[in-house]
């Protein structure tokens, strides 16, 4: 409403005010909200006067008028938007403004280096995913082609005098080593989810959630399964020196046979260890959390969290990390001779490989007659301590000879 308009309605409720059938209240409601209205136009009115006068004493004294500039964006904000329009549009970048991956044995063709920024949203979106294989096994930022003895991942203690060190060569007693190879792997990005975000913040972090759950699914899938002649990680399951612990459908519905078979045989080292248990949810509700004594009771009780009510997985004690059925199968669907879980301690048994340097490239697909979009990472995974892990591999029930008439 205008100060004339505001002026001019005031002078009506003067009048109105003292009709017998008047709204006081109403009509006191009003006059708060015009006055109130009235003070900012001419606190408005008088800010501009003061203005217009500095101005003209500006003028008058021969001072030059300061120019108004454009605010510049920052070089980050810069990368971060010329990331997403390559991705959207396809547009190439400025060399100076998005870095190409071009270190020591990778690939020209890898494209470019996701943004330092993005890089941290995908780690962030990574570490928020438990419950996965991957992020309970040692993670490594090592050159690769370089032999590495295993003992050097771990550390030992010993008794030092005035006249003895700790020799720092030694790695222990655990002999051997790996190598870590530069495997890439990617992760194709859907167009039309690129596509359906406009602003750059929300762009990364969709980018980063499709990145990180697409990673880890694929490394526990290869932690488990992964052929390193095919360029993948080295599987556990194909590993030939990781033993195994014979279990067969009688044994899984009888609890001292799991006690004498399983935790009987466990040494003495490994046992002393934080070692967990790896299984499906078919596998832990149906043959661990049925298992009952002779009064058919549970032998296994079930704990909650406290926090959020959710149920805490535990076999022994030990802590049970559910997997999909892609990755092991339920017990009861394995074919014998088929492993259906795995005891092992993870932060020692395993290691992962990688900077985490993630980059993105397009490309056209003249086959399939469509643009490719995606993003590629180089890492590697190996078996360190094949001792630390025990695969669970289903049986058949022996035959029982038949007796002589």
């Amino acid at each position: 409403m205008e100060y004339e308009q505001i002026i001019s309605r005031l002078a009506e409720i003067k009048d109105e005010m003292n009709k017998p059938d008047a709204d006081l209240d109403k009509l006191t409601e009003e006059t708060d909200t015009l006055l109130a209205r009235r003070k900012e136009l001419e606190d408005a009115a008088a800010e501009k006067e003061l203005k217009r006068k500095n101005l003209m004493d500006q003028l008058n004294a021969g001072f030059k008028i300061p120019e108004v500039k454009t605010p510049v964006e920052d070089s980050d904000m810069i990368e971060r938007k010329q990331f997403m329009d390559y991705i959207v549009t396809g547009k190439l970048p400025e060399d100076s403004v998005l870095k190409r991956a071009d270190a020591t044995n990778v690939a020209a063709d890898m494209g470019v280096m996701i943004p330092h920024h993005v890089q941290q949203e995908i780690i962030k979106e990574i570490e928020k995913i438990h419950g996965r294989l991957y992020g309970k096994v040692k993670h490594t930022n090592l050159p690769g082609g370089v032999e590495y003895p295993i003992g050097s991942f771990g550390a030992t203690f010993s008794r030092i005098s005035e006249s003895t060190i700790s020799d720092r060569q030694k790695g222990g007693s655990i002999t051997g080593s790996v190598i870590f190879k530069y495997n890439i792997g990617e992760i194709r990005l859907a167009k039309t989810l690129l596509q359906k975000v406009l602003s750059v913040p929300a762009f990364e972090s969709e980018l980063a959630k499709v990145i990180a759950e697409a990673y880890v699914k694929a490394m526990d899938d290869e932690l488990l399964n992964g052929v390193p002649a095919n360029s993948q990680m080295e599987g556990i399951l194909t590993k030939t020196t990781v033993k195994t612990i014979s279990l067969n459908e009688n044994d899984m519905k009888d609890w001292k046979a799991l006690q004498s078979k399983i935790f009987g045989k466990l040494p003495l080292g490994f046992r002393s260890k934080n070692y967990e248990f790896v299984m499906t949810a078919g596998t832990y509700e149906c043959n661990i959390k049925t298992l009952a004594d002779d009064n058919n009771r549970p032998v296994y009780s079930e704990t909650f969290s406290p926090v959020d009510g959710t149920l805490n997985c535990r076999f022994k004690g030990r802590e049970v990390t559910l997997v999909e059925n892609d990755l092991l199968p339920d017990f009861d669907d394995a074919a014998a001779g088929k492993v259906f879980g795995m005891l092992w301690v993870p932060a020692e048994a395993y290691a992962i490989n990688s900077n985490m340097g993630f980059t993105v490239t397009k490309y056209f697909d003249h086959e399939k007659n469509q643009e490719v979009t995606k993003a590629l990472v180089i890492n590697d995974g190996k078996v360190l301590r094949p001792d630390l892990i025990y695969l669970l591999k289903k049986v058949a029930v022996p035959s029982t000879p038949s007796q002589g008439g």
